[in-house]
């Protein structure tokens, strides 16, 4: 009964600090990373980087979130934001079929309408997170989940499940861009986006098809998916460094989109050029029709890849 009361007292206090802060502060906030996206100083080598617009793909919205822990907090923070971005360090596949030791980790952020006065007094006051004040900034951990955040400025938050200094230093204060500006720009205007380098954590959906010597010659993969009149399309590049791996993987990629093809009643337009190999032998998937089903089950495979048992 008491319980119940202080956490009733707790939540009247939080609700009109809210509503102070915000009378006071009540202005629409957007990312401060206008020109120059956030999510293109992630994605180092060994990451796995997927980026959604919420605000046009309100319908995808739940697939990705899978992504983060379960917490009130965070759901608060998806339900105000523009942009949510996620860097995973997933297992490395060997050679012999086995994955390395490396430890799953997972960081990145949440842009939008988000208030840095109020979002930090949210967390000051929760009795579910702990204030850490470094030099230079302050961030919060959650004591269930271990999940740290901090709200350096109006417009972002960045969370990490762990070590958040570096990823504050990495990917704000001293940014390393690894995400190539013009496709993070592209990347950017799309509904979801994806871009890995070296990704030999992904050959596992490839394994059966490719040979591995094959496979470890991708450079980089990026991808976007495109709403236009509520229809999805695919867009991207394979950039691969032997030309025996661009024709295998380019062949394997039209024969399972033909297979698709067939089943359709009416075929997309111009669906022939759909998978092209350019000059410089990278594999050019241009316009590739793809349904919702299709994308929640990509998003279901990467989210459970990062699951595997070591």
């Amino acid at each position: 009964m008491v319980k119940g009361m202080v956490n009733k007292r707790e939540n009247n206090l939080l609700f009109l600090v809210i509503l102070i802060i915000f009378m006071v502060t009540g202005c629409v906030h957007k990312t401060p990373f206008q020109e120059e996206p956030y999510f293109s100083a992630l994605g180092r080598e060994g990451e796995f980087v997927i980026t959604v617009n919420l605000e046009k793909s309100s319908v995808l919205t739940d697939q990705l979130l899978v992504l983060l822990p379960d917490d009130a907090a965070l759901d608060y923070l998806t339900s105000i934001t523009d942009r949510l971005s996620v860097s995973a360090i997933l297992p490395v596949i060997q050679q012999d079929g086995s994955y390395d030791n490396n430890e799953i980790e997972f960081y990145g952020s949440i842009e939008g309408d988000l208030s840095m006065p109020i979002l930090q007094t949210v967390l000051c006051i929760s009795s579910e997170w702990e204030k850490v004040i470094k030099n230079t900034y302050s961030y919060w951990v959650n004591t269930n989940t271990g999940l740290q955040i901090a709200v350096p400025e109006n417009g972002i938050a960045i969370f990490s499940q762990t070590g958040l200094d570096e990823v504050y230093q990495k990917t704000y204060v001293q940014r390393d861009i690894f995400v190539p500006l013009e496709i993070a720009e592209r990347i950017n205007n799309g509904l979801v986006g994806l871009y890995v380098e070296k990704p030999r954590y992904l050959f596992s959906l490839l394994e059966n098809v490719i040979p591995y010597t094959l496979l470890i010659s991708i450079e980089s993969i990026w991808l976007t998916i495109d709403l236009n009149d509520d229809e999805y399309s695919l867009y991207g590049v394979i950039e691969t460094s032997q030309k025996p791996a661009t024709t295998v993987i380019s062949i394997t990629l039209k024969k399972k989109y033909l297979e698709k093809i067939r089943a359709l009643e009416e075929k997309p337009e111009n669906w022939m050029e759909s998978i092209l190999v350019d000059n410089s032998d990278d594999i050019i998937i241009n316009n590739m029709e793809i349904n919702s089903d299709e994308i929640f089950l990509l998003i279901q495979s990467l989210f459970e890849m990062t699951m595997q048992e070591q």
